[in-house]
């Protein structure tokens, strides 16, 4: 028995890898193809869709992945150039967007977090500039920032619901390679084709309710 129990556990620390790592390439690839996106979004000249693409693959985070970074930078570059274009608009969007993503990437750390304090100042001069004056008459353009700038240095946390969501699949899509791998092979490595067909579907599930929850949450 204990001959045995050995190769298993290490199928099952196999297929746990797989797992993760089909997450992992999934992130990476998803996040080029958006940057992509953006880059020939940008080339055209259409910043809208160009910072909708690469707010996309910033928020497609993975430790170490280049393609975040490289994102976050794009998204600067693009509002620095609607800022000498004199496009206002399209600069808040690119800001909004990169500070959108960052949050979005937060756990029990925010990714990147060296950023937000330059992006919420600017941000925060942008939305006082637009602001009517009529709304608070007498307000300072210092006092209007400033105010804008605590708001924003808050930092709503995650939707509880969709955390749930996240980690019951996580859990789900753990124990269904677990599963497949330790009930749905025989000695000789051969389908079980019941608990193989439930270890699969399990996988499938756990994963879709994982990746929907980190997205929503």
């Amino acid at each position: 028995m204990t001959l045995w129990r050995q190769p298993r556990w290490l199928l099952v620390a196999v297929g746990v890898a797989l797992a993760f790592g089909v997450v992992a390439i999934r992130l990476l690839v998803d996040a080029r193809r958006a940057l992509h996106a953006g880059e020939m979004a940008e080339t055209r000249g259409d910043r809208p869709e160009a910072i909708r693409h690469f707010q996309d693959a910033a928020r497609l985070y993975l430790p170490g992945s280049p393609y975040v970074r490289d994102a976050l930078d794009r998204l600067e570059a693009v509002a620095a150039a609607a800022e000498h274009a004199g496009d206002g608009p399209s600069v808040r969007a690119a800001l909004e967007a990169e500070r959108s993503a960052i949050l979005a990437t937060r756990s029990f750390y925010i990714p990147h977090r060296s950023r937000l304090p330059n992006i919420e100042g600017r941000l925060a001069r942008l939305l006082a500039a637009a602001e009517e004056r009529s709304v608070a008459p007498g307000v300072t353009f210092e006092a209007r920032t400033a105010w804008h700038l605590e708001r924003l240095a808050h930092r709503p946390g995650p939707a509880l619901a969709h955390v749930l969501l996240a980690l019951a699949g996580l859990g789900l899509w753990v124990g269904g390679a677990v599963g497949f791998f330790s009930k749905g092979l025989d000695a000789n490595l051969r389908l079980r084709h019941p608990q193989a067909v439930i270890a699969g579907v399990a996988f499938g599930l756990g994963l879709a309710m994982f990746l929907v929850g980190l997205r929503l949450a």
